[in-house]
């Protein structure tokens, strides 16, 4: 017996020793700085890139960090294989920086670098790293081969990619470290990684698995998803099904059907892929467990009759009647969702794989999670708090009130949600913005806010079916509220959705994040001019407070604070309360709640008892004001302010207005006096409905009309020509609400980039280049972008070749209700050869470009880039465009995309040239926005000839 133990014991070192590990021994070189957010830029570039130079020798490299200005190599052992921490606090005297320049100067990067052996049997490994941007592995058999891939930066968990290793090769990995002062407030940084050999063809992220709570014995919502990594060696092209495992609890009690259909479903290796799917209780299944009493005598959750008759009863679109139909029908915990996965391999053979995601069960006087559609089709989730009353029977009806959490707070994690308290007449919903960092709440997450409110509107969760009268909810009156991030959130939402707003209570926010952490020390801006810099900070100033803060005159507003917040300091509130004074006219115009001797957090900061009267005292949408500008900067992100939506700018990106007066004539009617600026087009909204409207409309002064004409049914145009040099405007009704959007510029197409992500997304390679080479890229590329999108926003892309697009158009055309991305130009791509037409942009035969038409501006040589929006052939979605002249300019142009909010490289189109990889935004050869027919605009367009 002795024998055998220390045989096993044998045995598990041999098979220690077999297992194929990360390296512990680094090289170093940095720091360097970079800027914030500045995704692309790398000084070793000028010297022949980190794949060239030497490794761990004598030589230094210029760097503003380091001694003499110049920073050479460390090496460092570490305990952990696949860890690092730096903060270079040996080198560095870091309070010395930030005296000058406050704590961007934090932000560095740097090179670890190691090398290690596959000592395990040839196979696919599972490979993440978290709190990295990028890291590359590198066979040192053959140096060329170089694989390139996103880390999971924020580690959510769902970073995991696929690399084959040959057992006995050796490989080298390029971490390129990136600090993050948001994370860490401080220089430090560090990274882990793992890497484990993985035999299946299909692995499933149980990180990403998701599906609702069970609230009082019924689940809260209809809506699960679980995500899948192709970590086997080929694409997976006959589909994906998914069911319960087959006599367990889970098939007893639940049926579950996908959403999408999984047959045509193509999953690529090293593809992350999400399944949404609804779940529901079989019709025959009645549960008798001791879980009957789970009641709220608050809301009459102890319901003792049937639902079944109670039906007539639900005023609501109700999506979940078969979870709740049967009282007798009381889950229990603990419970488990037991599913199956099941693929076709090309052998015709069925492969399964399993996995078990736990229920949460909580009370209906508890906050809980429910999850729902989101606007790509993929489902995310939200906490939800049930109001006290059953105040769904009032006139006024139940209303809403949305809390943005900070930046890495976790929706669910009860720090967060535990805080709150349940309010009288107001729903709580906790959104996620999609991830923990999100979109600093712009862009996706805020969309992902209003999609949480019109589910709980649409289904009130966690409401049994007879009792869904009682809670039925009017969406369009929110208070707004957060903190930190989500304060800025608060802000955000406040500014652009004004009309919806009960009120708001914005604690520790900030205007913009270019305030909040300053992009002036990034390297790459010492190569560009104001013009070039203007038109890509442009790209996000949309996303700014500040400049569209006249929206906020005239709502109920709340500025909360520690007085001594040393992470978000008092100043970032502080302007805003005075530009909202300012432009009100009324130096009380923001209640300022200042903390004496708190910090950045304190307890109640969101629900003392201060606060809890403050919220009591909103129970109406404020009236207009008597006189107020509107503006916008991007129609795509602003809705209404005083019943005005601005839907089209003069010249796209350029701050708009409309300053609307109120007065009352002889006859004591109402007129409404427009003045405007830079508006192509707008309209009157019959919502939120106000005590009166104008009976007259005077437009810059000259252009009366005098009859209610409501959007959608009608909106006003200024018809003056585009191209015509006059500030003169004539204004007419135009009741034509397709055809321009069809053909110009409207708020779902207006752009810029980073608006390809707030639709349901298809990516598209090119397959018909004669260079296979070609072809394999653009199919890594479209991989690539799916997994950075899964990463940062939870989102989940199908990818085609453009010869399975065609083949899926021939069954189904969906090309009017999606957004595409095209990998490859029109030689490469039949897709995009397709719709190219639609495009400013033109390619030749030898993958040079023309952008403005055959007259217009040529870009050709090596290493040049494009990614460029175009409209759609129905004008109601986009495509976007990613190509280059060769494998160089391809993989520049893919790395201009904007991956998270405050990225500046995604104006509507960018050129980017063979240095874009080393100077950053210094390699931009050509960057702007379309004019409203998508045409190159000369007011909105830069160009550069030489960038190095």
């Amino acid at each position: 017996m002795k024998y055998l133990y220390i045989l096993k014991i044998f045995l598990l070192i041999i098979n220690y020793i077999k297992c194929t590990t990360l390296p512990n021994i680094y090289n170093v070189i940095g720091p360097f700085p970079i800027g914030e957010r500045e995704e692309i830029y790398d000084t070793l570039e000028s010297y022949g890139g980190i794949f060239n130079i030497p490794i761990g020798d004598n030589t230094t490299y210029p760097s503003e960090l380091g001694h003499n200005s110049v920073v050479g190599w460390s090496t460092y052992n570490w305990s952990v294989p696949g860890s690092f921490q730096m903060e270079w606090s040996s080198s560095i005297n870091w309070s010395f920086y930030d005296m000058p320049f406050g704590w961007e100067v934090y932000l560095w990067y740097a090179y670890v670098i190691g090398d290690f052996t596959a000592t395990s049997p040839s196979s696919n490994y599972i490979i993440n790293c978290t709190d990295i941007r990028t890291f590359y592995i590198q066979s040192q058999s053959n140096p060329t081969k170089i694989y390139e891939f996103s880390g999971d930066f924020f580690a959510y968990g769902n970073g995991q990619q696929i690399i084959y290793l040959n057992q006995g090769e050796q490989y080298r990995i390029y971490l390129k470290m990136l600090s993050s002062t948001r994370v860490y407030g401080t220089a430090f940084s560090q990274f882990n990684c793992n890497l484990i050999p993985i035999k299946d063809r299909i692995s499933i992220i149980e990180t990403e698995s998701l599906i609702p709570d069970i609230v009082s014995g019924i689940l809260a919502s209809q809506y699960g998803s679980i995500t899948l990594l192709n970590s086997g060696e080929m694409d997976l092209t006959n589909g994906v099904n998914i069911g319960m495992v087959q006599n367990s609890t889970s098939d007893q009690l639940f049926e579950i059907n996908t959403i999408l259909n999984t047959s045509l479903t193509n999953i690529l290796v090293g593809q992350r892929f999400s399944i949404p799917f609804e779940i529901s209780i079989k019709d025959d299944i009645i549960i008798n467990n001791n879980n009957n009493n789970n009641n709220n005598n608050n809301n009459n959750n102890n319901n003792n009759n049937n639902n079944n008759n109670n039906n007539n009863n639900n005023n609501n679109n109700n999506n979940n009647n078969n979870n709740n139909n049967n009282n007798n029908n009381q889950l229990s915990c603990p419970l488990n969702l037991e599913i199956q996965v099941s693929i076709v391999d090309e052998n015709g053979l069925i492969n399964s794989f399993y996995t078990s995601i736990a229920f949460n069960c909580t009370e209906f006087t508890n906050a809980f999670l429910y999850t729902f559609l989101d606007f790509d089709q993929t489902v995310q989730y939200a906490m939800l708090l049930s109001p006290m009353n059953q105040c769904g029977l009032n006139e006024n009806l139940c209303n809403v009130m949305v809390a943005t959490h900070g930046f890495l707070g976790v929706t669910r994690d009860p720090s967060w949600f535990a805080q709150f308290q349940r309010q009288e007449n107001l729903w709580t919903v906790m959104p996620t913005g999609r991830t923990n960092c999100g979109y600093d709440w712009a862009s996706s997450s805020r969309l992902n806010v209003f999609y949480s409110v019109q589910s709980l509107v649409s289904s009130l969760p966690g409401v049994p079916t007879s009792q869904k009268q009682f809670y039925r909810t009017d969406s369009s009156k929110i208070l707004f509220i957060g903190h930190s991030m989500g304060g800025m959130g608060c802000w955000n939402l406040l500014v652009r959705q004004g009309d919806l707003a009960l009120g708001g209570a914005c604690a520790s926010g900030f205007p913009k994040l270019s305030m909040y952490i300053s992009y002036e020390t990034s390297p790459g801006f010492s190569y560009i001019d104001q013009t070039l810099k203007a038109l890509l900070m442009i790209s996000i100033e949309e996303n700014n407070v500040d400049i569209i803060s006249s929206n906020l005159v005239g709502l109920k507003l709340m500025a909360r604070y520690g007085e001594n917040d040393t992470v978000v300091n008092p100043y970032h509130s502080r302007r805003i309360v005075r530009m909202v004074a300012e432009q009100s006219q009324d130096e009380n115009a923001v209640i300022v709640s200042e903390v004496p001797n708190e910090n950045h957090y304190f307890p109640g900061i969101l629900t003392d008892s201060y606060m809890q009267a403050y919220y009591n005292s909103l129970t109406s949408i404020p009236p207009i004001p008597k006189t107020i500008t509107i503006s916008t900067l991007n129609p795509s992100g602003t809705g209404p302010r005083a019943n005005i939506l601005i839907l089209q700018l003069s010249i796209p990106f350029r701050l708009a207005k409309i300053k609307l007066t109120q007065v009352y004539d002889s006859n004591g009617d109402l007129i409404w006096y427009l003045n405007t600026q830079n508006v192509k087009r707008f309209a009157i909204t019959p919502e939120p409905v106000r005590t009166e409207f104008p009976t007259t409309l005077v437009i810059d002064n000259k252009q009366q009309f005098s009859n209610q004409y409501f959007y959608p049914q009608y909106h006003f145009e200024n018809i003056i020509p585009q191209q015509q040099r006059s500030n003169q405007k004539n204004w007419t009704i135009n009741s034509d609400n397709s055809n321009w959007i069809q053909n110009e510029k409207n708020p779902s197409t207006y752009g810029p980039i980073r608006q390809i992500f707030e639709s349901t997304i298809k990516i598209v390679y090119g397959t018909a280049s004669q260079n296979n080479q070609t072809i394999t890229q653009a199919k890594q590329a479209a991989i690539y972008i799916n997994n950075f999108w899964n990463n940062y926003g939870r989102g989940s892309v199908t990818i085609f070749s453009d010869q399975q697009y065609i083949e899926q158009l021939s069954n189904q055309d969906t090309s009017c209700s999606e957004n595409l991305i095209l990998i490859g130009n029109s030689n490469e791509n039949l897709i995009t050869n397709k719709y190219i037409i639609r495009s400013d942009v033109s390619f030749n035969q030898d993958n040079s470009f023309f952008i403005g038409g055959q007259d217009g501006y040529l870009f050709q040589g090596d290493g040049i880039g494009i990614a460029f929006l175009m409209p759609n052939k129905c004008g109601g979605n986009l495509i976007l465009v990613i190509a280059g002249t060769d494998s160089l300019g391809l993989d520049n142009a893919l790395h201009s995309i904007p991956q998270r909010s405050g990225d500046i490289t995604g104006p509507d189109f960018i050129v980017t040239g063979p240095d874009f990889r080393g100077k950053g935004y210094g390699g931009i050869i050509s960057a702007g926005y379309w004019d409203n027919y998508y045409k190159l605009s000369d007011s909105n367009f830069y160009i550069s000839e030489i960038t190095n």
